[in-house]
């Protein structure tokens, strides 16, 4: 997993917590690497898990609240850390469609080794429907991720969600005609 990742998990641990916070979470997760990432970097997405983990035992947080909070967040860190490609979109529904034929290939091509999951999307009448599917179980980052795109466009239709037994996958449904 991309280390941009693990670097913006520290920096939610600290925003929503506190710097002491993000090194206790990172003690007790007793990563092999102590917890020292580089935004290049790649590392096991076990690492990441540890850390939620960790977290949420140290807060008394629900992991997958934290998994929510953190994708929330993210949204907002993409739009800075990669405006080239964020800005190319002009609301919710258009960049949530492109997630995996722009986005993600934008991804890997600035990351060759990346391995992102697999986004695709779909109009149903008004509605429109996202479906995540990754080898990391990782479906409540994307949860939060979609809810910050919807935010940060002002997207205020109602979205539910379904996921997979095993956190690898969700479907996303965006309910509603989208208002200019």
């Amino acid at each position: 997993m991309k280390g941009v990742v693990f670097t913006e998990l520290v920096r939610f641990m600290e925003e929503a917590q506190s710097a002491d916070f993000a090194e206790a979470v990172l003690e007790g997760a007793a990563l092999p690497n102590d917890g020292a990432f580089t935004s290049v970097g790649n590392y096991p997405s076990e690492y990441a898990l540890q850390m939620v983990g960790e977290a949420s035992l140290q807060s008394g947080i629900d992991a997958a609240e934290l998994c929510r909070l953190f994708g929330k967040q993210l949204y907002g860190r993409f739009f800075i850390l990669y405006p080239h490609i964020m800005e190319a979109y002009r609301n919710a529904e258009d960049l949530l469609s492109h997630v995996g034929s722009h986005i993600h290939a934008e991804v890997c091509t600035l990351y060759p080794d990346a391995n992102p999951p697999k986004v695709e999307s779909r109009k149903n009448g008004d509605d429109m429907e996202v479906r995540y599917t990754s080898h990391r179980p990782m479906a409540a980052i994307a949860l939060g991720l979609v809810q910050g795109c919807m935010a940060h466009f002002g997207d205020e239709r109602s979205l539910s969600w379904d996921f997979g037994e095993d956190s690898k996958s969700a479907t996303f449904t965006i309910n509603g005609e989208r208002s200019e």
